[in-house]
């Protein structure tokens, strides 16, 4: 009679180990498992920032190498942002909003 006692006793023994390393490693392996995908999620994020940098960086270089080789470019960025005008040319600038005056009637 103590021959089945004792397996009994083992089986429940190695069910409680069995249970308390299966605890073990999940309390261990959950939160790297949390981490590794807000890892995966902070990689999505950087690499579409780089790709957002790249391209910006992509125009800027060729923005810079229009304004050192052409210099339509450089005419066209002096009239556009410095207001600058060629000789005899006149320039008309129109007024947007609700600044401009109202239109006269002749």
């Amino acid at each position: 009679m103590s021959q089945p006692a004792r397996t009994s006793t083992r089986g429940v023994i190695w069910l409680a180990l069995f249970i308390l390393a299966l605890t073990a490693f999940l309390v261990t392996y959950i939160p790297r498992l949390r981490e590794a995908q807000h890892l995966r999620v902070e990689k999505y994020k950087l690499d579409e920032q780089l790709r957002e940098q790249e391209a910006e960086y992509n125009r800027l270089l060729a923005r810079q190498q229009a304004l050192t080789n052409d210099p339509r470019e450089v005419e066209r960025a002096a009239r556009e942002r410095l207001k600058l005008a060629k000789p005899g040319e006149t320039v008309f600038r129109f007024e947007h909003g609700n600044n401009a005056p109202p239109p006269r009637n002749p």
